[in-house]
């Protein structure tokens, strides 16, 4: 009986070893030698489930920056439990890797050649199957291997774009995330050129930083947009480093297979779960469809998938996001709005016809106080606002009576007069709700380099892409400013770019033939305000749809300043009559009516509101665009 029991135990013992082999993979640790005459610290995972005929598919994982191979290593163990040869190496200057960090340059990219070599000569290795997938700096590898023609099938690439260099020094204004780059405390070991860089940003040098920075480090895209790899690119428009318009640019233009992510969750951005695991969802997706051979159908999806976010925020200061899939970018229905500034500090939908003044002031009220100081102290704290106070000129719109979707950049024109060569003007985009608690959006970035002080010209620049929502009953608020701090709850005390140490001033004239604006690119009418004088409409209106895009129902407001029979007819792009709304008499007065498209196929369609007063009156007709996704 004894004997029988030992038995036993003894192939429970085998049974668990076998499963163990089974659910385990082969590690290896290894240092990959480079032409530099660097080594790069390497791991990779074999795994133990049989061999395909031709080998393992494979796939690269690069880090971020001022990261190792260590932030890796789980992506890799996973990825290879399910089939994958996955390898991650420490890039040169971070991690056990030797050489220093030119700060995402041309030794990067000699060596992540070197890498994908090495990894192709594996012998477990198909090298016909062979993906990359990273963020940040990882990202930009992924952008390196397309543009060089390394031998990789698909790459997965986040929170990137490829003139990145250049959008951190937009419109004359350097990001404070540059200093992040050039003086990580991280444990980044640097090649001597980012002593240089230093030095041209802390004395205030942009043009030879510019110089200096941008050319190795852009991505060339008549390069890049010719090559055909799969390509998949997730961009967030929070991101404190790297702005999405130009990575929406080269997108559109990339001839390979593709598909865009444009929403949140990284490099500062906010952190939503929902949001995180769609997109670790269709990484997994992208790389399984090209290297397993997984018909997932993920090709036959919309090419754009985008995050709008909206009120309220969560205790954490995030908004709420709503994602959509789009065929095709812009999406339908965008119309551009100008918000005038107005002397009264409203934002008015057409050109005062007064001559308004607005003067931006950057005060410096003590030169012994260098950037050196304020670097150190984070460019906040008390003594940074008493010395560098922050100046603040406030605008708001009207109350709207409809949600309105912003998506896209936003835009400025102003006509300005500076007695100064150079001064700072940025503007900040809000929305404010009916309590008048603000909520920060996005911004307007610039700084003027070259201006001949004592005259006038026109600013018009461009700002960061977002797609947000602005609710009805909420207002727009716009405040220009000389330092880019918001009260956004993570990191809105430290200022967006980095803070001019001189004593400047701007000053913005308005008038009828100098008309000066913000403009953003909308889906929704916020020129329909609310009558907050009386409940009596004193025209007819029709108000674009809210929500829209929407998914199966969405609601219709429109108003009437005396009693009418009213029709209301939705059409498909054929001018084919699909539904009507209303077709009756009705009072004086505001009116929201519903409309639901569950029956209706995905696609652009139109409503129409037809209006007749009485039979000797002129009939009032209005048509707008509304997106119904499925």
């Amino acid at each position: 009986m004894i004997l029988h029991n030992n038995r036993i135990f003894s192939i429970l013992l085998l049974l668990l070893f076998f499963a163990s082999c089974l659910s385990s993979q082969t590690r290896t640790d290894l240092y990959i030698e480079t032409v530099h005459r660097d080594s790069l610290d390497a791991t990779y995972f074999v795994p133990t489930t049989p061999k395909p005929p031709d080998g393992y598919p494979a796939i690269l994982f690069v880090h971020g920056f001022s990261l190792s191979k260590d932030w890796d290593t789980s992506n890799c163990s996973f990825y290879s439990k399910v089939g994958y040869l996955a390898m991650c190496y420490s890039v040169r200057g971070h991690g056990k890797s030797t050489g220093g960090s030119t700060i995402m340059s041309i030794k990067e990219r000699s060596d992540l050649a070197e890498v994908l070599n090495f990894l192709k000569s594996i012998p477990d290795v198909d090298s016909t199957k062979i993906g990359l997938s990273g963020g940040s700096q990882g990202g930009l590898h992924g952008l390196w291997a397309i543009a060089d023609s390394l031998p990789v099938k698909a790459v997965s690439s986040d929170v990137i774009v490829p003139h990145w260099a250049s959008d951190m020094l937009m419109n004359g204004s350097v990001r404070r995330t540059v200093l992040l780059l050039l003086q990580t405390n991280l444990g980044v070991r640097f090649d001597p050129i980012r002593d240089t860089l230093w030095n041209f940003i802390r004395n205030d040098n942009y043009d030879a930083f510019a110089t200096c920075f941008i050319p190795d480090r852009d991505v060339d895209t008549s390069i890049l947009n010719r090559k055909s790899i799969p390509s998949l690119r997730l961009l967030k428009w929070q991101d404190h480093y790297f702005s999405a318009a130009n990575g929406i640019a080269a997108f559109e233009n990339y001839v390979g297979p593709k598909k865009m992510y444009m929403g949140t969750r990284g490099h500062f951005s906010d952190a939503v779960e929902s949001e995180r695991l769609y997109q670790s969802s269709t990484v997994t997706r992208w790389l399984d469809y090209f290297l397993r051979d997984q018909q997932n159908g993920i090709l036959d999806e919309p090419a754009y998938s985008y995050a709008y976010s909206s009120l309220h925020m969560d205790t954490s200061g995030y908004f709420t996001w709503t994602r959509i899939d789009e065929p095709s970018w812009p999406p339908v229905g965008i119309e551009t709005r100008k918000f005038y500034l107005a002397g009264d500090s409203t934002l008015r939908f057409s050109p005062s016809l007064h001559l308004d003044s607005f003067t931006i002031l950057n005060d410096y009220l003590n030169p012994a106080y260098t950037f050196d100081t304020a670097y150190i102290e984070g460019f906040k704290g008390p003594r940074f606002n008493v010395l560098i106070p922050q100046r603040t000129l406030v605008f708001r719109s009207p109350v709207l009576w409809d949600d309105v979707l912003w998506i896209g950049a936003p835009k400025m024109k102003f006509f300005v007069q500076s007695e100064y060569e150079s001064f700072p003007l940025h503007a900040q985009i809000y929305e404010e709700d009916n309590s008048g608690r603000k909520y920060f959006i996005n911004r307007i970035n610039f700084t003027a380099r070259h201006w001949i002080p004592g005259t006038s010209g026109w600013i018009e620049v461009e700002g960061i892409e977002h797609a947000h929502k602005f609710s009805r009953g909420s207002k727009i608020r716009i405040e220009l400013t000389n330092i880019d701090k918001t009260n956004r709850q993570f990191l809105g005390e430290f200022p967006f770019v980095v803070p001019m140490f001189a004593q400047t001033s701007a000053t913005i004239i308005a008038d009828a033939s100098h008309p000066c604006y913000v403009e953003l690119p909308m889906i929704g009418d916020p020129t329909s305000v609310a009558s907050i004088s009386n409940g009596i409409p004193d025209q007819f209106e029709l108000s674009q749809n809210y929500p829209n895009p929407f998914n199966p129902s969405t609601k219709i407001n429109y108003q009437l300043p005396i009693d009418s029979w009213v029709t209301i007819n939705v059409y498909n792009l054929l001018g084919q009559e699909v539904m009507t709304l209303v077709n009756k008499d009705k009072k004086v007065g505001k009116y929201e009516i519903g409309f639901n498209g569950e029956k209706l196929s995905s696609g652009v369609y139109f409503y129409r509101l037809t209006i007749q007063p009485d039979h000797n009156s002129q009939v009032f007709t209005k048509v707008r665009k509304m997106m119904l996704v499925k």
